[in-house]
């Protein structure tokens, strides 16, 4: 079936009309330009145009539908940023009685638990007693070695939590009227990148720079696995979604046909209508539609190209005078 359907798009390239004709035998085409869909004349020729293709065709052609529903329309925003260099949440480590440390069980680079013993400080005289973490982090600063003597002031280690750290984005000018906070980051880096991790825009900067005409952004980053490090370069998609709802579907089901934007919908078991449609928005991977399908319609989103051949070559043999 895979080998017949490139057969078709090879030969729609080359002009095989008749191989085509062929496939679609089984179903007889109606198009009538110059009639809408309630039989009436449109003096643009821009009616609706209908096919009926058997189920064997449909079967051949490998047809494909989604169901149309109403859903907020989603925008990318292709942003750079940097991985700060320090941590906002540290902790510092001490001792609140004078001693001397005994035992060290971790360093630099550690990740430990809360609660998890990090050293052992001989006190009052020969007492040992275990010095835990407060948090689960990573551990970041290690200041003594055995034998030093340590007190209540006297930092032993500093440990971050790096399960959430923060970075900051580069904005450009053009995209500032579509930021604010709350807006969700997708964030991926070269050193993992088939991860992501999810974001969330904080701040947005009143500055906007004079050189570069962006704004500065500041997005909290979930990093539970401690993969993303200070300082790290990191790219992100920022999370645009529509205050209203639209059908949604992918890009490459929309065509143009007669200098409109149209999709293929599929309304009855061998029938498929070409339905005219307006777009709110887009990018290259998708369209939001405003107009021209219901909510429910199934909406034909694969081997489009096949149809609107198919309709364009009926078109050209049914044209209507103007």
């Amino acid at each position: 079936m895979k080998l017949l359907k490139w057969i078709l798009i090879i030969g729609l390239s080359v002009g095989m009309g008749m191989l085509i004709s062929r496939i679609f035998a089984t179903g007889e085409i109606h198009r009538d330009p110059c009639r809408d869909e309630h039989g009436e004349h449109d003096e643009h020729g821009e009616g609706k145009g209908r096919l009926e293709l058997s189920r064997k065709s449909q079967e051949l052609i490998d047809l494909k539908t989604t169901e149309a529903k109403l859903e907020p329309f989603v925008k990318k925003i292709a942003v750079v940023g940097q991985i700060a260099q320090d941590g906002e949440s540290a902790s510092h480590i001490t001792c609140d009685e004078t001693g001397v440390i005994s035992e060290l069980k971790v360093s630099i680079g550690s990740a430990v638990q809360k609660d998890a013993v990090l050293c052992t400080v001989k006190v009052n005289g020969g007492t040992l007693r275990e010095i835990k973490s407060p948090v689960s982090g990573v551990v970041i600063g290690e200041f003594v070695k055995k034998g030093d003597r340590v007190d209540s002031i006297s930092s032993i280690y500093t440990i971050a939590d790096l399960s959430k750290l923060y970075g900051t984005f580069d904005i450009y000018e053009k995209d500032i009227s579509a930021v604010k906070t709350g807006q969700k980051l997708l964030v991926r880096c070269i050193a993992y990148p088939d991860k992501v991790f999810d974001g969330e825009i904080i701040f947005v900067s009143p500055r906007v720079d004079e050189d570069t005409h962006t704004i500065k952004v500041r997005g909290v980053i979930q990093n539970p696995e401690y993969l993303l490090k200070f300082g790290m370069f990191v790219n992100a998609e920022l999370l645009v979604v529509s205050e209203g709802r639209y059908i949604v579907v992918p890009q490459e089901t929309v065509h143009i046909i007669s200098g409109k934007r149209a999709v293929f919908i599929k309304t009855g078991d061998e029938k498929i209508e070409v339905r005219q449609v307006i777009i709110k928005d887009e990018t290259s991977e998708s369209a939001a539609i405003a107009e021209g399908i219901k909510e429910g319609e199934a909406v034909v989103v694969q081997d489009g190209f096949l149809l609107k051949s198919e309709l364009l070559k009926s078109q050209m043999g049914e044209g209507c005078a103007e």
